[in-house]
Parts: structure tokens; sequence; C-alpha cells
């Protein structure tokens, strides 16, 4: 029977995490972007952890005109809003209000816990404040492993979500300067990079599990970006839902095993002066499995050496790396129809459609890409008019913009939406999921397979930024 012809769902266009982390992203950019014109840091008054000794004001204001009375009254401000903006798509996702109210609060306070601790002064001064970050992972795997963790908590608990909308804010940050001087290695190191990994990750989990069809959604999960790609890979090459399940668990505990420890390797190295803070970046963009603990990774290491450039290339290494997903479905999907299958002697009657390259697309790339281009595009306008005259315009004119779109607009957001991140990926690490489905040979595979990946992006990633 031939397979009817797949029909476009306009309803993700408002059920899907995805395309919410686009639409929330954009908001909060032309919200930011509109204060440039009109009434200025229009954001600034979101709070920003900062080191404290005065309990009064443990959290910084970017803008020092719009603290509400105390920097505690912006805290909460801030808590109530980013809840209600969220409560809304929440719902359309799949999460009741109650429940979101609930959850929401309980990630979003466990966070600023985390941050009161680590910037109390005498203890950042010992382990620095990014270690914020790691501290609220470490809490929301205690919560995350609980005899009973509530779903109304598991349910909030949206890391992607988080992750998704603060990269697409993170756009605004990446101005066309940074993908002149780093979009072309990066390109090609990602290229290089995702194929080698599936490649050599194929036959480890084809030994363990002895399963040829588990064995390609395993090695597209840890070669390509995670979850994401091995939901893709399943559904191209008609695998059981478990086999992408199972991936998945392995996955994220794995991710947060690597998201404590990788970062502060990665800033050891550079301050050691062994690695560049380019290829510092890269090496979390190549080795970190999830959107989430990728870009988080990536900004702890920022964090820890002092510059952005390791967030930007590695969440630059992250997306150019998203946006193969439908591609390589798309090619999985070929290859199954017409050799695999055959070979099998199945007649599926189905047939890819070109179509997948567009469903598989991860849409808050796009939000990514058109905040860089917009900030970027509004930076070189006023280099060519208001600031052609100077020695320097562009510098002239990114001084004038970034500030107030990007460190008191977009930024705060961003960096809290970071925050939550850690909190919830920490809660759905759950290691009662290694019990659950009982397939230890996978785990023990997805391991050594990551063990070689890491150390191979290891070398591709210093290979392309060596230290100058």
């Amino acid at each position: 029977m031939a397979q009817q012809q797949k029909k476009i769902d306009w309803s993700s266009l408002y059920k899907k995490e995805d395309w919410w982390a686009l639409w929330l992203g954009l908001a909060l950019f032309f919200y930011a972007f509109l204060g440039f014109y009109a009434y200025r840091d229009a954001l600034g008054w979101v709070p920003m952890w900062t080191k404290w000794t005065d309990i009064s004001a443990p959290v910084a204001i970017p803008n020092k005109n719009l603290v509400f009375g105390s920097p505690w009254v912006n805290l909460i401000v801030a808590w109530i809003v980013l809840m209600l903006i969220l409560a809304g798509p929440a719902r359309l996702i799949g999460v009741k209000f109650g429940d979101w109210v609930k959850g929401f609060s309980v990630i979003y306070w466990v966070f600023w816990i985390c941050a009161f601790v680590v910037g109390y002064k005498p203890i950042a001064d010992v382990v620095t404040t990014e270690f914020a970050f790691t501290l609220a992972l470490f809490v929301g795997m205690l919560i995350g492993n609980m005899p009973k963790v509530p779903q109304w908590l598991l349910g909030s608990a949206r890391g992607e979500w988080f992750i998704k909308t603060a990269i697409v804010l993170l756009g605004a940050k990446i101005l066309f300067t940074d993908w002149i001087r780093y979009g072309g290695s990066v390109l090609a190191m990602v290229l290089m990079s995702f194929p080698i990994f599936m490649v050599l990750a194929f036959p480890i989990f084809r030994l363990f599990t002895k399963n040829t069809d588990l064995s390609v959604v395993a090695s597209v999960g840890v070669g390509v970006c995670g979850v994401s790609a091995s939901i893709a890979a399943a559904g191209a090459i008609g695998a059981p839902a478990i086999y992408p399940t199972m991936v998945s668990a392995a996955i994220l505990i794995f991710a947060a095993v690597e998201l404590i420890v990788l970062p502060w390797v990665a800033i050891s190295l550079v301050k050691a002066g062994v690695v560049s803070p380019e290829a510092a970046g890269a090496w979390m963009g190549l080795s970190v499995k999830t959107d989430g603990a990728a870009a988080a990774s990536a900004e702890i290491v920022a964090r820890g050496v002092g510059v952005d450039t390791p967030l930007s290339v590695g969440v630059m290494s992250k997306v150019l790396i998203d946006i193969w997903i439908g591609v390589i479905a798309f090619v999985l999907a070929l290859i199954w129809v017409f050799v695999v299958e055959v070979r099998r002697g199945v007649a599926s009657g189905r047939r890819p459609s070109p179509m997948e390259l567009w469903y598989r697309f991860p849409k808050f790339v796009l939000g990514y890409f058109f905040t860089s281009i917009v900030v970027s595009a509004l930076i070189l306008q006023l280099a060519g008019s208001v600031y052609a005259a100077k020695p320097n315009p562009v510098d002239e004119a990114t001084t004038a913009v970034v500030p107030i779109i990007v460190s008191r607009g977009t930024d705060p957001f961003r960096v809290l939406l970071f925050g939550l991140t850690f909190v919830a990926i920490g809660i759905n690490t759950r290691f009662s999921l290694l019990k659950q489905y009982k397939v230890w040979s996978l785990f023990i595979a997805y391991g050594i397979a990551l063990l070689v990946i890491i150390a191979l992006a290891y070398v591709i990633s210093t290979s392309f930024f060596p230290v100058k």
C-alpha cells in the first residue's frame, strides 16, 4: 500500500518547544532592540548574580536606575514575570498552569539559592562564581533522584526549552565579526567531526548490543547532538520507540557527568596555556551531547577564563551541528528504504520525503542567526552613518549598541535561562533509568564511544584553533 503523503502539522507552531524557543527568544530580543530607540535598557532591571557581602543586595541589577527599591524586589518581579511569560506556552506544550507555577518556582529559587551560596564573597573567592552552575546541577540531580519526584516538577524541568530560548538571545551577542573570524573554521571542523564520530561509534555499539537498528540510533545520538538526533534517526529507520528512549537516558546521564568534569578540565588547560579559549569552546560543542549541556559547559568555560570566546565558538559549533539533523535523517531513511529493508525482505512501502529536511531542522537556530544578523546590521548601519567620521566607526557603533541591546538587554534573561537549564538538566538526570531499562551493554558502549569522541574532539578542536 502506498504511503499517504505526510501533511503539514501547523499545530507544531504553537505546540512544540522548538518553535516556542524561537517565538519567545525573538519577543524578548525585539523588546530589548526597540529599547535602543525608545526607552533604553528595556530589560536592565533583570537581576544577575554576582559576588556579595551585604545580604540586602546579593544580586546585581544591570541598570542601577531600575532597582525597584531593593534588588530583592527585582528578584521577585523577575520570578513572576518569567513564570507568567512562559506559562501560556507551557500550557500549550502540555504543562498545566498550576503544575507550571509550582515546578518553575522550585527551579527558579533553587538556582538563585545556589547563586547566593556561591556568590558569597569568601566562597566566591575560592571557587569563582561560575561554580553556581555546577552547584545548581548537583542540587538538581539530588532532587531528581529522590525516591518520589512529583510529576509537576519533572514536567516543568524543560532544560532544552530554556537553553534553546537562551541560544536565540545569545545570537545578539555573536556579531558578524565573530562569524568572519570563526565561522568558516567551525563549519569545516563540524563537517569533519560528526561523520567520523558516527562511523567510529557504530561498531562499538554493534559489538555490545548485537542490534543494528539500536546501534544506528545510538551512534547518531553520540556522534551528532544527542537526544534530538537519536529521535530523528529512529524515525528515519523505523526503529521501535523504546530505542531512542533508552539512548536518550544514556545521553542525559552522561551529559550531566560531562558537565561536571569537562568544563573544569578545559579551564585548567586554557589557564596553563595548553589550549586556546577558542579550542576549549569548540571542544565543549563537539563533546557534550545535548544542546543544554553543551551551551552550559561553554558558558562555564567562558566565565572561568574571563572571555566570551569559548561561549561564542562552543554555541557556533553546536548550532552548526544541529542544522544537519534533517540531512542525516533523510540520508538514513534513503539507505533503509532502498538498501537495508530490501536486503531484509521487508516491503514497508514508505518513501522518504525531502520535507523531512524541514521537519527535522531545529527551528530555534533560525532565531539564533536572525538576532545575530539584526544586531550586526544595526552596527554596520550606524558605522556607515552616525559614526562614519570616527577613526574606528565599527568599534564606535558596537560600543553604542551592545551595552543597551545585549549587556543590559538580552543578556540578563539569557544568563537566567542558562541557570534554570542547569537545575532542569539535574532534575532530568535520573539514575534509576539505568535500572529501569536494564540495558547495561548500551550504557557501557555509550561510555566507551563517548570517551573516544571526547579524545578525538580534543585533537580536532586544538588542530583548528591552536594556541597562538
